[in-house]
């Protein structure tokens, strides 16, 4: 699943020269909380919620609330923005975004594609495809499996499952710490899992957790 898949190609942008104000009307008007910063039709920048709700002259503390007032009113967007804003491309793999998203600390990115804005990704758009790629709002059962890394253990649990006709929602490996095995997680679309589990067992395989 790639990037261009699960971004919002309808972005709301602003102009640089957008006023504060209205850029925060713009922003609780839409439910976002990310605004693209545009010059023409050039990406030039970007601002949060956060930083609009931080905004403030740095001279302040000299000023009365008049003055204070009046010169929140006159700041515009490119007063603040962050210039030249991260992007990704919309051929980059979900998961990949992920973690780029955890490394980075960000909630969400701005999708270029050959220098122009195509589009923009959140955490919960990402995580919501994921969880549909796994299966999870599938009704289903859960087995928990310890898998040795000797070739042939994944087709043997492929061939358990051929014969109980059950089909396989999702199989997620982890590689155990400090551990030769490797975690292995099925989900099964079954109502009873118990039969499949006990096959596996008599298989050799260590079934840790069944539900």
């Amino acid at each position: 699943m790639r990037i261009r898949d699960i971004m919002s190609t309808n972005v709301v942008t602003v102009d640089e020269k957008t006023l504060i104000g209205d850029a925060r009307k713009i922003m609780e008007a839409h439910r976002i909380r990310r605004l693209p910063v545009m010059k023409k039709d050039k990406l030039v920048g970007l601002v949060t919620k956060h930083m609009l709700l931080e905004a403030a002259p740095s001279p302040a503390t000299s000023l009365s609330i008049h003055e204070l007032h009046y010169l929140l009113a006159q700041m515009t967007v490119k007063d603040i923005m962050v210039k030249k804003p991260f992007t990704i491309s919309p051929d980059m793999p979900a998961e990949e975004a992920m973690q780029l998203g955890q490394e980075k600390g960000y909630g969400g990115f701005l999708v270029a594609e050959d220098g122009r804005l195509v589009g923009v990704v959140t955490e919960s758009d990402i995580v919501r495809i994921i969880t549909r790629v796994l299966g999870v709002k599938e009704k289903g059962k859960r087995i928990d499996i310890k898998v040795s890394k000797e070739f042939g253990n994944f087709q043997k649990i492929m061939n358990i499952l051929d014969e109980h006709k059950t089909v396989l929602l999702s199989m997620i490996t982890l590689k155990e710490p400090e551990e030769e095995d490797w975690l292995t997680i099925l989900r099964v679309k079954s109502e009873d899992a118990e039969p499949i589990a006990k096959e596996l067992k008599t298989s050799g395989f260590n079934v840790t957790y069944v539900g």
